[in-house]
């Protein structure tokens, strides 16, 4: 987080698994470190991507929900895809 502060140049690829047919999306940009709504977004990710049913993610959520948090929250200045 220090050096983010220091110098918000952020990227992030995002890349299909090994064995797919090659596809990607990149973003650059700039970055800010927001002190709020990290806590909101864990929750709608978690309920989004997990079985909230088992007592193990449950457990889970409630170990981030207890944890201080922020997000960081890019502002794109390119985005490029490759698709094959």
């Amino acid at each position: 987080m220090r050096r983010l502060r220091r110098d918000p140049r952020v990227s992030i690829v995002v890349a299909a698994p090994v064995g797919e047919r090659e596809r990607w999306v990149s973003v650059t940009g700039r970055a800010t470190v927001e002190p709020d709504g990290a806590h909101d977004l864990c929750s709608r990710l978690a309920a989004r991507y997990w079985d909230l049913d088992d007592e193990s993610r449950r457990h889970d959520l409630a170990e981030m929900l207890a944890a201080d948090q922020c997000r960081v929250v890019i502002h794109p200045e390119a985005v490029r895809r490759y698709a094959h």
